[in-house]
């Protein structure tokens, strides 16, 4: 586990790793020594190596060494004299860093004298005393002029700080005020005082914000017992339900909301219990691999985890109606060099349940997936338990369940929404209004998207992109019964810019177009079938229904020259 060492004083970086720390002499390194063999840290090398380097860096006393842009040199790879405005990196990493901190010492760490902290604004840790525990005052003993103590109530591993006074009692906050002879009075005064507070408070909220705490009192009324998971996993108020599109959540993640190339709002990992937050993959590229960057994951027998850390669930509250339910599964064992001669299949399997019923058993999201990199399950005509609550568990069957990300959001009873794909790299609304998302679900391939300069007049804006090449498109269904619209245009061959034997005849593009291996095209030559270049032409099929992994795939394989797609539309066919 070698790390690059500190720049001393006329001196280059030289390496070093956890066991160079001088152990026995200085307990801070022993401290050092067990944060990094931790399981927090036990899949995550590069935080790792960001954590040792800024630790020597403040045991030998070189801050200097320690600002953004040495870190990015010596542990990042940066080259010497980057602008770190250019390059988030070293920042984006801290963020990380400090929260598998404060986890660290929240779990397997609660029991150092120790805690190690990186303060915001800085990168140079600092090594702090955790100040011990004073015992709560018998509330049941207070006199009636007495003042009471509150204790901070037990944590969840994000709501840890890593302060010396994180274990100890708050501060005096009140005397107790409903006892003696003016106990009645003085209550209806502070609950006059708290309605009215209340009111002053919610007239003062933007609409969007009275609706989401309308919806959240609600749901609180019903499942009192789990108010705190509706607050937030970390307290935060429930930002739901802003507009029509749902929620979407990034599994593991903390700090701001990620808006994705298509203008998806997805916010940071809320309304989870148990489990624990991970690195994802750090490898992985996909159009959204934001999304993808971190996972929760049920905690492990080897990390000593508890029985609720070994699986997690997500308690959402959502309004009255039916939505469609995407979960994503982005694997890190998919990119494991260990993994890579024999692949990473049938190394975990693991259950879910919706609502208390099964959704999937045994499930394995890495040959789910296939040939796509993330592992998509759509699910429809879900809708919230009578507590107005939407519940999914994820159960060890019998290796940890993760999760990447989930989606959810208003559907139609008994099918799903179309599904409109463009081949181009934003999203569009046509000349008839219909919404065409940004590509997305493919494997492979390339999409070219020319000038308009380069088109004739009268060409349609649904047609001026294409993904051509040898690809294909791993489109995620529930189980039911579809219809796929290909649009298609030979704008390459035929076109007054080309010359030679294919400059303005047939057979110059041909390829097959199959579903789940069934051939719904065979040999199709576009400029044929069309009658010419420029000219759009749509085949259309029914009755296509998913494989056992809930997807359509649409395969595109050339025989002459390139295959090619302009735009693909899925209809449930559902009643």
């Amino acid at each position: 586990m070698e790390v690059e060492g500190l720049m001393k004083a006329g001196a280059s970086p030289v390496s070093g790793s956890i066991h160079s720390f001088p152990r026995g002499t200085d307990p801070r390194a022993e401290l050092v020594c067990r944060v990094g063999s931790s399981v927090t840290f036990e899949r995550s090398s590069k935080l790792r190596e960001f954590l040792f380097y800024v630790l020597r860096c403040a045991m030998e006393d070189q801050p200097a060494a320690a600002t953004e842009q040495q870190v990015g040199i010596h542990v990042f790879g940066r080259v010497p004299g980057y602008n770190p405005g250019d390059d988030n990196i070293v920042r984006s990493q801290a963020r990380l860093l400090r929260f598998k901190l404060e986890h660290h010492f929240a779990n397997e760490g609660r029991g150092e004298p120790v805690v190690i902290i990186i303060p915001k604004g800085r990168y140079l840790p600092d090594f702090v005393v955790r100040a011990a525990e004073t015992p709560a005052r018998p509330v049941a003993q207070a006199e009636p002029d007495a003042e009471l103590h509150l204790e901070e109530h037990p944590r969840t591993h994000a709501e840890v700080r890593a302060q010396t006074d994180a274990k100890q009692p708050r501060r005096i906050l009140f005397r107790a005020p409903f006892t003696g002879r003016n106990g009645p009075l003085a209550a209806l005064r502070v609950a006059s005082l708290c309605l009215l507070a209340s009111i002053l408070f919610f007239i003062s909220l933007p609409p969007a914000s009275a609706k989401n705490w309308l919806i959240a009192f609600a749901v609180s009324g019903v499942a009192p017992d789990r108010a705190a998971r509706l607050r937030g996993s970390r307290g935060d108020p429930p930002e739901l339900w802003a507009s029509t599109e749902g929620l979407r959540i990034i599994a593991g993640r903390t700090g701001a909301p990620v808006v994705d190339k298509s203008g998806a709002r997805w916010n940071a990992d809320n309304f989870y219990e148990g489990g624990v937050s991970h690195s994802g993959s750090p490898s992985l590229l996909t159009p959204n691999g934001e999304l993808f960057k971190t996972i929760r994951e049920g905690a492990t027998r080897a990390s000593r985890g508890s029985q609720q850390q070994s699986q997690f669930r997500y308690d959402i509250p959502v309004p009255p109606g039916t939505y469609e339910l995407r979960l994503y599964f982005a694997d890190p064992a998919r990119t494991m060099e260990s993994n890579a001669a024999e692949g990473s299949q049938n190394l975990r399997h693991f259950g879910i349940k919706l609502n208390g019923r099964p959704l999937l058993t045994g499930f394995d999201a890495i040959a789910d997936a296939g040939p796509a990199a993330v592992d998509i399950r759509v699910f429809k005509d879900v809708s919230p338990a009578p507590d107005g609550l939407v519940h999914l568990e994820f159960l060890p069957d019998p290796e940890p369940p993760f999760l990447s990300a989930l989606e959810l959001t208003p559907g139609i009873p008994g099918k799903m929404k179309p599904i409109r794909i463009a081949a181009r790299k934003a999203e569009f609304v046509d000349a008839d209004g219909v919404n065409w998302s940004s590509d997305k679900y493919y494997v492979d391939g390339r999409v070219l998207f020319p000038s308009s300069a380069d088109m004739p007049q009268g060409v349609p804006e649904l047609y001026r992109g294409e993904r051509i090449g040898n690809f294909s498109y791993v489109i995620p269904v529930p189980p039911g019964s579809y219809t796929v619209t290909l649009h298609f245009m030979e704008s390459y061959f035929g076109s007054p810019s080309v010359s030679g034997d294919c400059g303005d005849q047939a057979a110059c593009r041909l390829f097959d177009v199959s579903c789940n291996g069934s051939v719904l095209l065979e040999d199709f030559d576009i400029y044929q079938a069309a009658g010419g270049a420029y000219r759009p032409i749509v085949r259309t099929f029914h009755g296509l229904k998913p494989n056992g992994q809930g997807k359509l795939v649409l395969g595109f394989s050339p025989k002459v020259n390139y295959a090619e797609v302009r735009a693909i539309e899925v209809s449930d066919e559902g009643k």
